[in-house]
């Protein structure tokens, strides 16, 4: 970044600089998808040929792992995703396996003792926004356009993460249309309710949680809501979280709840009516379906999307929710007390 570049974001508030990170992430997604074609398909030949895909990150990055997770799947890959902090407390294995390495700026102390501890990089690949960082410069990588992120919390970096995988899963065969339709608009920051925003920022909790693919931007955004907010929060698949970690329910703890369209969502409505009778402050997003409305409940509406599409449709909405009650809740929101933006958690 240029010094004028620094000293025009020291001007700017943190929810300023967070703004402008998710204006431009659309974009710079889109770009990210036509400009790792080359290296994309690399990737998935040497995905189709080994068939097993380990997928590894920290905080954000292992959360967009997560995202991607069950369309590896789909496309015929038995992929997994774990932090590197795990991985690298785990026996070797001997079985051939594709290694994606996911780090924002590339310059975690994760990344770095996991490449010093693993010489031996034939199939290892990295994910990255800073081509010359030490995972950028050590391993071949999908590179994501746009300058490195400014804020402390990971907003757009999180959609251009989502974006690289997207690249690879096209070039495994997966239809991305509709992402590249989605993308192709700019970023509009959702028309959100003031009783969705004072749920939140009331709240002495919150819980996310939703059925299928959307739980791990779920978990993306409960660790941007404890960055931001400094506030407990927790995402889980609903069954999950009806086996027991319901009793922490009640008028002190926000709930948000993902209804996406087919089988699933009469069941989440079923819950939203049961958590409601609890006192549980209650928000919805509702992913292009008919179903009625919760009284009582905050909604926020969003067009028809599945597959990757849903998740970079409910991503930056519940992103933007939860930037919004973080401000209300915190006067100098985005300002870490005790966290950097690039971590060393191994040392």
């Amino acid at each position: 970044m240029s010094l004028s570049s620094h000293v025009r974001a020291e001007a700017q508030s943190p929810r300023d600089l967070l703004s402008d990170e998710m204006r431009r992430q659309n974009a710079d997604a889109l770009a990210s998808l036509d400009t790792n074609r080359e290296r994309a398909a690399e990737i998935a030949a040497r995905l189709r040929q080994s068939g097993r895909l380990l997928l590894l990150g920290m905080g954000a990055s292992h959360w967009a792992n997560r995202m991607a997770v069950a369309f590896y799947r789909a496309a015929g890959i038995d992929a997994h995703a774990e932090p590197i902090s795990e991985d690298l407390r785990q026996p070797e294995t001997p079985f051939e396996r594709v290694v994606m390495l996911t780090s924002q700026s590339g310059n975690s102390g994760e990344v770095r003792l996991w490449l010093n501890r693993n010489p031996d990089r034939a199939d290892v690949f990295g994910l990255t926004l800073q081509a010359d960082s030490v995972l950028g410069s050590s391993v071949p990588s999908l590179i994501g356009v746009g300058p490195r992120e400014i804020p402390f919390a990971a907003t757009r970096s999180i959609v251009i993460t989502l974006a690289l995988h997207a690249a690879v899963l096209e070039a495994l065969g997966t239809d991305i249309s509709d992402l590249r339709t989605l993308w192709a608009q700019p970023f509009t920051h959702p028309d959100l309710p003031q009783a969705a925003v004072s749920a939140l920022s009331g709240c002495s909790s919150l819980f996310l949680a939703t059925r299928g693919q959307c739980v791990p931007a779920l978990e993306c955004c409960a660790l941007t809501y404890m960055e931001l907010a400094r506030t407990p929060a927790i995402a889980l698949e609903l069954g999950q979280l009806i086996h027991g970690p319901q009793e922490a329910l009640g008028p002190s703890t926000a709930l948000l709840l993902v209804r996406p369209a087919g089988p699933d969502a009469m069941n989440i409505t079923r819950f939203a009516w049961q958590a409601r009778s609890w006192g549980v402050p209650l928000v919805m997003f509702d992913i292009g379906n008919d179903m009625p409305d919760v009284e009582g409940a905050a909604i926020v509406r969003l067009p028809q999307a599945e597959g990757l599409a849903a998740i970079a449709r409910v991503l930056p909405a519940v992103q933007a929710l939860v930037i919004d009650a973080a401000a209300r809740r915190v006067p100098d929101m985005g300002v870490p007390q005790r966290s950097s933006k690039v971590t060393d958690g191994e040392g």
